[in-house]
Parts: C-alpha cells; structure tokens; sequence
C-alpha cells in the first residue's frame, strides 16, 4: 500500500511537472487576393438596316459588361478588327466577296479602377458609320469582328 502511495504521489507529481513545461507557438493565417478581371458579358455593335437612298451617318453603341478586383487598375482595348484596311488605316465590315463597309470606334480604349466582383462595370463602345460609305456599296450583309481584351 505504501508502494502503491508512493507510485501514485510520483505520478501525480510527473503530471504536474508537465503541465508547467507547456509551451506556446503562433501560427500565421495568410491569403492572397489576386488582382483579376473577368468579362461577363458583350452586347454587339449593330447598325442595323441601311437604305443607301437616304444615306445618312449612323452611330450605333455596343457594350463589354466585367468585374475585376476592387481597386485595381484595369484596361480594356478593342483590337482593329478581322477585316482592318492597313493602307487606309481603317476598320471595315465585309460583305459578299470583297466588298467592305469601312466604320470608326469613337474610342478603343477604356481606363479605370475596379469596384469588386459583386458591382459590375460596363463600357459603352459607340461605333460610327458615314452615310457616304454605303450609298454606292451592293446589298449584302456586312460584317466584321472585334476582339476585346480586358487587363488588371
């Protein structure tokens, strides 16, 4: 029984021991938001129908729809377009064979901040036909394609 007294007060005081040699560590908790832009949605450029005897300058708007993180510094550029003219410097819409409708992009360029991926942002891209372009030109559809790029 002594024995066992004396196991016991050995065990009580090892335990005892231990819990004073305890020790504390931190452990950092980290996480990286990246500066990202996504495009959502694109509404297309459409002119419509053209009557080559009323031949008057149009102006038609399309839209690029995106997010990107809030804060960063984003830029969206339209490109000149599948059927850009580099001798006349001009974009153009194709119809038929090698007829071309040529149109201007008021600007193909666009600048800003991000407001965070639950507040979308939108661009407006106004296009702009001279009625002098399609009065002689034959009936067709024309057509052309831009290519948007967005960057954080």
């Amino acid at each position: 029984m002594k024995t066992t007294r004396i196991i016991l007060a050995t065990l009580v005081a090892a335990a005892a021991s231990q819990a004073f040699a305890a020790d504390q560590a931190d452990v950092r908790v980290t996480a990286s938001v990246l500066n990202n832009c996504k495009i959502i949605s694109t509404k297309d450029i459409n002119f419509g129908a053209l009557d080559p005897a009323a031949a008057t300058d149009r102006t038609a708007n399309g839209s690029v729809s995106f997010v990107c993180t809030k804060n960063v510094d984003y830029a969206l550029t339209a490109d000149s377009g599948v059927n850009f003219d580099s001798a006349s410097k001009s974009r153009r819409m194709k119809g038929g064979d090698k007829d071309f409708l040529p149109y201007a992009l008021a600007a193909d360029s666009f600048s800003g901040k991000g407001a965070g991926f639950s507040t979308p942002l939108s661009v407006t891209l106004t296009a702009n036909l001279a009625g002098a372009s399609y009065k002689d030109l034959p009936a067709a559809d024309y057509a052309d394609v831009l290519r948007v790029t967005l960057t954080p």
